[in-house]
């Protein structure tokens, strides 16, 4: 370590910081964490959001807090108080990255073709589709980004299966399973099943922080929370507009949804265990 400067290495990502910035807030955290470390020569490690540390130590040298649009308010504020650094106005970056499509223009895109059937049962059923997927959006998939986004993952993988396939039972190999990753379990409907396209109670995971792979449900029956049926987000070109839903309402990086096939192990009736093949979907994204 040279003489005017400390290194901090921030969740595995280093900063060359000068002494007299570290410095700049006496009573910080920082500013201690500085003081001991100068008598071990070690640099100084943080389990902390490396993008959220980068944010504040532009804070230290223009007396500016601004916030870019890859980084969560709250993270920022986290940081904040547990460095005992003092701010007043956070100043959040609007501006959308490569002209992300609004949410209320794919709404808008999605609903025209069915514009001549307003009052008809086949509006009442798009319309419902539409507030379903609106719903695994809002109160699943987003929830789940955001924390991923505060633990500073760059990235996280969706598997979203029918109610029948769990994580367990599947014998195909799928990618991103040492990553972080989420199950999703969604209603499922068949020919012989088709009544349960839009009455199925869904689940869905919780991933453990370490082995990001858990099998935990949490069990809803509540109409108006349910989930768009997998079959119908399989349908022709449904799965673009899901992935278009997904980075318009979160500004992420990137999006990328795909249909993947697998095999799975099922038990009957009479015990007896067979292998049949579902359709499952991939989702990639790209947080930052």
């Amino acid at each position: 370590m040279s003489k005017n400067k400390v290194i901090f290495n921030v969740g595995g990502t280093k900063f060359e910081i000068s002494e007299d910035l570290i410095k700049k807030y006496p009573n910080s955290e920082l500013s201690s964490l500085y003081l001991s470390a100068s008598f071990s020569k070690n640099e100084i490690f943080l389990d902390h959001n490396p993008l959220a540390f980068s944010v504040i130590l532009d804070y230290l040298r223009y007396d500016k807090l601004l916030v870019p649009g890859n980084v969560a308010k709250e993270v920022i504020e986290l940081q904040l108080r547990e460095f005992r650094i003092p701010y007043d106005n956070i100043i959040e970056d609007d501006k959308e990255e490569d002209s992300l499509p609004s949410y209320a223009s794919v709404i808008g895109e999605f609903s025209t073709p069915y514009k001549d059937y307003k009052n008809s049962l086949k509006d009442t059923v798009i319309n419902n589709a539409v507030k379903r997927l609106d719903t695994l959006i809002q109160d699943v998939i987003l929830p789940y980004l955001k924390r991923h986004a505060k633990r500073g993952h760059q990235q996280v993988t969706f598997y979203l299966t029918p109610n029948v396939v769990t994580s367990k039972n599947i014998t195909t190999e799928l990618e991103h399973l040492t990553d972080p990753h989420e199950w999703i379990y969604l209603p499922y409907s068949s020919q012989s099943h088709s009544n349960r396209s839009f009455n199925s109670s869904f689940s869905y995971s919780t991933s453990n922080s370490t082995l990001f792979n858990s099998d935990k449900k949490e069990e809803v029956n509540d109409d108006e929370e349910d989930l768009p049926d997998i079959q119908f987000l399989l349908q022709s070109n449904n799965l673009k507009k899901l992935q278009d839903f997904i980075l318009a309402k979160s500004g992420v990086k990137k999006v990328i949804a795909k249909q993947v096939e697998v095999s799975c192990r099922t038990e009957n009736e009479f015990g007896l265990f067979s292998t049949k093949s579902f359709e499952i979907i991939q989702i990639d994204v790209i947080i930052v």
